[in-house]
C-alpha cells in the first residue's frame, strides 16, 4: 500500500511540474495584469504554485491544473487587494491605466485598437469585464471561467455574450 502511495505521489510530483512548466509565464501574465506590479506578479505568482504544490503533496486530486492554478491566482489578488483596502483594482484601472505586454509580432495600430477595446472593457460592471478578460486576455475556456469563479458554464456563457454585446454597443460595432 506504501508503494501505491508513492507511486500516486511521484505522478502528482510529475504533472505538477509538467503544469508549472506549462502555466507558470500565463499565471504570471494574469496575475501582473491585475497588479500592474511587477514584484507582486512574482510574489503571488509563487504563492499560487506553492498553494498548489500543498494541496498535491496532501493527496488533494488535482484533476485539470491550469483552472485550478488560475482560481488560486484569482483568488490571491482578491486578498491583494482586500489588503490594500484605500485602492481597488477599478481605480487603478481608471488612474494608472493598464498595459498589455509589448508582442514583438503586434503591429502599432494593432496595439492602439487592443488599448480601445480593453478601455471599454474596463468600463464593463466587473462581473462582466472579468470574464471577457479571462476569455479573450488570458485564453480560458468557459468551463475553466466557470471553475475559477465558481460559477456554472452556463451562466458564464450568458454573461459572456451579454459582455460582448454591450461592447459592440460601446464600441458601434454592427
Amino acid at each position: 500500500m506504501e508503494r501505491r502511495n508513492t507511486n500516486g505521489s511521484k505522478k502528482q510530483e510529475s504533472r505538477f511540474l509538467a503544469a508549472y512548466e506549462q502555466y507558470a509565464d500565463s499565471i504570471f501574465r494574469f496575475v501582473y495584469y491585475k497588479t500592474s506590479n511587477r514584484e507582486q506578479a512574482l510574489d503571488i505568482s509563487q504563492e499560487v504554485f506553492t498553494k498548489a504544490w500543498d494541496k498535491a503533496v496532501k493527496g488533494e486530486e488535482i484533476r485539470e491544473f491550469k483552472p485550478f492554478l488560475y482560481k488560486i491566482a484569482h483568488n490571491l489578488v482578491i486578498d491583494y487587494y482586500r489588503k490594500r483596502k484605500n485602492v481597488s483594482l477599478d481605480e487603478m484601472m481608471s488612474e494608472q491605466g493598464f498595459d498589455v505586454p509589448y508582442q514583438g509580432h503586434v503591429k502599432a495600430h494593432t496595439s492602439a485598437e487592443s488599448r480601445i477595446v480593453l478601455e471599454s472593457v474596463s468600463l464593463l460592471d466587473k462581473k462582466y469585464g472579468e470574464i471577457v478578460t479571462m476569455r479573450y486576455v488570458h485564453d480560458l475556456s468557459p468551463r475553466e471561467i466557470a471553475v475559477i469563479i465558481g460559477e456554472t458554464e452556463n451562466v458564464v456563457s450568458v454573461r459572456l455574450n451579454r459582455a460582448l454585446k454591450m461592447l459592440r454597443e460601446q464600441l458601434h460595432i454592427t
